[in-house]
């Protein structure tokens, strides 16, 4: 068992839209955080159109380690998480998908391994990795990937798991100027990462799906034409 009160540790939850699936993920989060001490929960309300932001509101009523980083125009999860990193205070930092599918009691192997590695990153295709996930979005997620390691020679099977952390100047540094805001930012933290010669760990995960999911058919397509256009941009 990881003692959290031993570390000084920034969860950012970024999210858009998120007023059904956020409130169970908080409630586990903050039951799980409990009395301990030590972290800031900092929520990120990306523009969202719907009540999202009144639950983060009702939630931080109750807990003064939370923080909340809210504004009007939705920019993407790139730009959200990269918000949360500027105003964070903990040496280690830790950004987690708002809708669930990993629960928070993951966070302490995470805390353990960025002791050894600038950056730990979820990896849902490791062998010891626990995955439950629709064949369409298995299918999705393998097709990108394979654009991920033709455009840029990059040999990761699992670029998208919305679960990472960082020692804090690293995740400084990384964030510090992002060219895509939206989800193929993690591809472009993957491209910096290893043009830096940082130290990664893959992390095995417990990973649940969860309904309401935003990916749709035509996205595949998309998804190459975004990644097209960020590695012009990198490269530039």
């Amino acid at each position: 068992m990881f003692n959290l009160n031993e570390y000084e540790v920034s969860i950012i939850v970024p999210a858009f839209n998120e007023d059904q699936r956020l409130p169970p993920f908080l409630k586990e989060c903050l039951d799980f955080l409990g009395s301990k001490k030590g972290y800031e929960l900092i929520l990120v309300n990306d523009g969202s159109t719907d009540n999202t932001i009144d639950v983060m509101m009702k939630a931080a009523e109750t807990n003064s380690n939370l923080k909340i980083v809210t504004y009007n125009q939705n920019c993407g999860k790139g730009w959200a998480v990269k918000k949360g990193v500027e105003v964070c205070n903990g040496q280690k930092i830790i950004f987690i998908d708002a809708d669930g599918s990993i629960h928070p009691d993951q966070i302490p192997y995470m805390i353990e391994k960025l002791n050894d590695y600038d950056v730990v990153v979820g990896d849902r295709s490791s062998k010891d990795s626990h995955v439950h996930q629709p064949l369409l979005r298995k299918l999705t997620g393998g097709l990108f990937n394979l654009y991920v390691r033709i455009l840029f020679n990059n040999n990761r099977y699992d670029n998208l798991c919305g679960f990472k952390g960082f020692r804090r100047q690293v995740a400084k540094d990384l964030f510090y100027e992002l060219y895509d805001y939206g989800w193929v930012f993690d591809v472009e933290l993957f491209y910096k990462i290893k043009n830096k010669g940082l130290r990664i760990y893959s992390l095995p995960l417990v990973w649940e799906h969860r309904e309401a999911s935003k990916l749709k058919i035509t996205d595949p397509f998309k998804m190459l034409l975004r990644l097209i256009k960020l590695r012009i941009k990198l490269r530039r």
